[in-house]
Parts: C-alpha cells; structure tokens; sequence
C-alpha cells in the first residue's frame, strides 16, 4: 500500500507562494471584515461634536458615577446567581465569589471574541473544574444550563424590544413583521433545545454520533460524545428531577434584566434624558442587536445603534454616543479584568 501522504490529493498551491489557494481566497473577505469597522465607527461620528460629547460625559456627577458603579457591581454578582443556584441542585455547593470571578474571566474571553455572546464557557468549565474539583461534565452541564437560560432570558428581551420598536411605527408593517422574525427565530434555539432534552432527546449527542458515521477513524469524537452524553443526560434530570429549581433559575434570568433596565434607564437619566420605559427599551434593544453581530466588543456596531436609535426616537444623536462610550468603558473595563483575573487563575 503506499503512504498515506502519496494518496492524498495535494491542495492547490498559490504559484506566486507556498500557502494554499484556499487560504489566501479567504483574506479578502476578512480584510473586508476589518475594514467595515472603522468605516462603521467613522459613520457613527461623522456628525456629532465631539466637544458636545466631552460635555456630557464631564457633567456626570461623582455621585451618579458611584452609583452607576455600585449598581454595576450588584449586577456583576447577581449575574453568577443562576450558575451557583445550579451547581447547589447539582449537589456542588461551591463558593460564591469564586463563580463570580470564574464568570467574569470567561467574560473577557467573550467580550472580544467575535461571535454572538459565547466565547468564555470552555474556560469557566475549566477552572470550576480546576479550582472547585467538580467533575468535568458536571462542569459542562452547569454551564451548558446557565448559558441557555440566558440566552432564553437574552432572547426574550430581544423579542419584546423588537415588539415595542415595532409597535412605536419605527418601521412600516412588513419591515415590522419581518424584523420580528428575527427573535422569534432566536428564541427558538434554547426553547427547542430544552424541550429536546426534557423529552429524552440528546440534540449534542447525536451530531457526534453522526459525525462518527461519517469519520469513522476520528480520534476526539469518541470523548466528546461521552462528555456531551453525560452533560445533556445531566441537563435532562436536572429540568425533569428539580422543577422547582428551574423555575427559580428563570425568574433569576428575568431578575437580571429587570435591574439591568433598571440601570440603562438610570444612565440615561445621569447623561440628562428622562425617558419613557418604551424608549429606553428601544435604545437597549439597539445595544443589544449591537452584541449579536460577529465584531468583537461590538466596535462600531453598538455607536452606530446608539446613533440610529436615538434618531428615530426623535433624541439629540450625541446622547446616544454618549452613552455608547459610556457603555464601552464599563464594558472594556470589566473584560479587561477579567482577562487579568483568568490569567491569575491559569498560573
């Protein structure tokens, strides 16, 4: 038989360089990508004065920042509430402040990973794994169950500012009802995904499954599938086993958002806007749109929203890139530290 290299078919060669013609077809679209940024972030600021902006921003009183930080730091802590109220129902008590940071690390990871709001879980399995001696697919399990109960909770907020955006006549009917589709379709992931589960359907399991079919010779297929069949069995008793728990998981998911309207609303009024709760869902929903749409941190996408939407709203543009830098200085923030704090807890 001949060596396995003599059989394989050799990939098209670059004649002009030694990298295959499918990587270099790739670079023009990420160029693209990358370039759409500033492009993108010069749109966002092609008309607002900057000095207006400054002026917002210095009027902030030192007592709206400290609240603004105290209520960000209650909203750091709620957010690792649902974890641990899992891990607990798991029959893994661990250390609530050790969730919090292992939760903040994989934020950093997220908040600069390109992609809609997931990066960061494979590193907080990881130290609860490392750190909190709990069994790696219990680990996964209890991730794999707080991230879908956000995304359910994420979801559903989208949808319902979607709703209030439609029924303000921001959009004409069918742009309404087609946007609408959006979250609804979203939605759909996490719902169906549980509902999977609860009926003893391993969604995970089985595209391992059929990945075995289709390469039968594939060395980390095997492991993953363990680990996926006993993370998604996990998920299953737990949904089936504590109801009771899931519900209070849910209503912390809802919690979170109410204080986290709570604190957009609360900055907009700092920066001088006293708005209706409608139009502060509408500037929030545009936030997060901004974070769904493949660029890390959301640059450029989020002022760009902010611009949009307070323009439609019939608001003063400048306030909305206010508060856009506002947001983005929090939010680098507290990625930036999680990144430190994830490189403390890898040593």
């Amino acid at each position: 038989m001949l060596p396995r290299t003599w059989n394989e078919s050799p990939k098209p060669v670059d004649p002009q360089g030694d990298q295959p013609l499918a990587t270099r077809a790739r670079r023009p679209f990420w160029l693209l990508f990358w370039l759409a940024i500033p492009l993108v972030l010069w749109w966002s600021f092609r008309d607002i004065p900057l000095r207006e902006v400054w002026g917002i921003l210095r009027s902030l009183q030192l007592d709206s920042v400290l609240i603004l930080v105290s209520l960000n730091v209650a909203i750091l802590l709620l957010f690792s509430s649902r974890w641990w109220l899992i891990l607990r129902t798991q029959g893994y008590a661990r250390s609530y402040l050790s969730l919090v940071g292992y939760r903040l690390a994989g934020f950093g990871i997220t908040y600069f990973t390109p992609g809609p709001q997931l990066g960061g879980e494979p590193f907080q399995v990881y130290l609860l794994h490392r750190h909190q001696g709990v069994p790696p697919t219990t680990a996964v399990a209890s991730v794999t169950l707080d991230k879908m109960l956000e995304l359910l909770a994420n979801f559903t907020f989208l949808l319902g500012g979607v709703a209030t955006i439609t029924a303000a006549g921001l959009f004409s009917r069918p742009s309404s009802l087609a946007l609408l589709l959006v979250p609804l379709g979203l939605l759909a992931l996490p719902i169906g995904y549980l509902i999977a589960l609860w009926n003893g359907r391993l969604p995970v399991t089985r595209m391992f499954a059929g990945i075995s079919l289709a390469f039968p010779r594939s060395s980390w297929q095997p492991k993953a599938q363990a680990v996926a069949l006993s993370a998604e069995s996990q998920i299953a008793q737990f949904c089936k086993g504590h109801p009771w728990a899931l519900v209070q998981a849910l209503f912390l998911s809802f919690m979170i958002w109410a204080v986290l309207i709570f604190e957009f609303g609360l900055a907009l009024r700092f920066l001088g806007l006293r708005l209706e709760l409608p139009q502060i869902i509408t500037l929030l929903t545009a936030a997060r749109i901004a974070f769904l749409l493949p660029i890390p941190a959301g640059l450029g996408t989020l002022e760009a929203g902010q611009v949009l939407a307070t323009q439609a709203l019939g608001l003063n543009p400048v306030v909305g890139i206010s508060l856009s830098l506002l947001i983005r200085a929090r939010d680098i923030g507290l990625g930036a530290l999680g990144l430190w704090w994830g490189g403390v807890l890898s040593r």
